[in-house]
């Protein structure tokens, strides 16, 4: 009888729960979060459309395959095509929870720095300084890699904690997934899946399947999918730094630097805070 009411309990919990993001491809960026896009100048922010082609985000259909997406686009002379999810009051990130993250999609190539995923605080100059908790990049052999930042200083000590060959480019599909703990006395944790496999953190952070004893929420933290750095160096190609007092963006950024035109197409993101299995579907585990 006991173990009957506890069953019954528990699908009853797993049939109220309810995803914080649940993003399938097609839908308007909206639902999965804010749109931020932003020039070759850091904070030169630009309003989703008024670049035209150079850098976007909307929802059409991957050109590869026809499925739904949310396509982010950024030409070479641009910083960032992301969106910011739980950014809003209602579904913020709170202390002493733990997240499950799932991220389908594709890049259209890869380049050193790119960075495409980041576990991001907002309030990053607020003690104890921690800009980038977590931050998702290729290092120069173009493997994928997760550096954590430990708070304090400058709040930009960021130190590898995994790296690993993850195939990318036309027609091949990721799923990440990411499972995070946001205790912030010293005992928060990762634990990190690609294409459902989980992974082993480098051996100078212990080396298991699990991160641990890191602060992942010393503020205000969201998670953004998309497109960061890697942009060409100001000057660099045509030396137009793209960040035009009058609102006019003109085709001419691609002009060089083809090798850092991006594409991703957003399948999926599903984000929970109740069980990994809300969130299996984008994550693949």
């Amino acid at each position: 009888m006991k173990y009957s009411l506890v069953l019954i309990m528990s699908t009853a919990l797993l049939a109220t729960s309810k995803l914080i993001v649940d993003y399938s491809g097609g839908q308007d960026p909206s639902v999965l979060g804010n749109v931020e896009l932003e020039g070759q100048e850091l904070d030169c922010h630009i309003t989703n459309g008024q670049a035209g082609n150079s850098v976007f985000v909307k929802a059409e259909n991957d050109s590869s395959n026809g499925r739904p997406s949310l396509h982010l686009k950024r030409d070479p002379h641009f910083r960032r095509a992301e969106v910011k999810a739980m950014a809003n009051s209602s579904n913020k990130p709170q202390v002493n929870k733990t997240y499950y993250i799932g991220y389908n999609f594709r890049l259209s190539a890869v380049h050193e720095s790119l960075v495409i995923f980041q576990w991001k605080k907002g309030d990053k100059v607020a003690a104890p300084a921690q800009n980038i908790p977590l931050y998702v990049h290729f290092d120069n052999s173009n493997q994928l890699t997760i550096e954590y930042t430990i708070p304090g200083g400058s709040g930009s000590n960021r130190e590898i904690v995994w790296t690993g060959p993850v195939a990318f480019g036309t027609g091949t599909e990721n799923k990440l997934g990411f499972i995070i703990n946001t205790n912030n006395d010293g005992n928060g944790w990762l634990e990190f899946y690609v294409n459902g496999a989980q992974q082993r953190f480098n051996s100078n952070w212990g080396g298991g399947t699990r991160l641990s004893n890191v602060f992942l929420f010393t503020g205000d933290t969201s998670p953004k999918f998309g497109i960061y750095r890697a942009e060409l160096a100001a000057g660099s190609g045509d030396g137009t730094k793209y960040c035009p007092s009058n609102g006019v963006f003109t085709g001419a950024q691609a002009a060089s630097g083809s090798d850092r035109i991006f594409n991703s197409w957003i399948y999926r993101v599903q984000i929970s805070d109740t069980s990994k299995a809300e969130a299996a579907a984008a994550a693949g585990w």
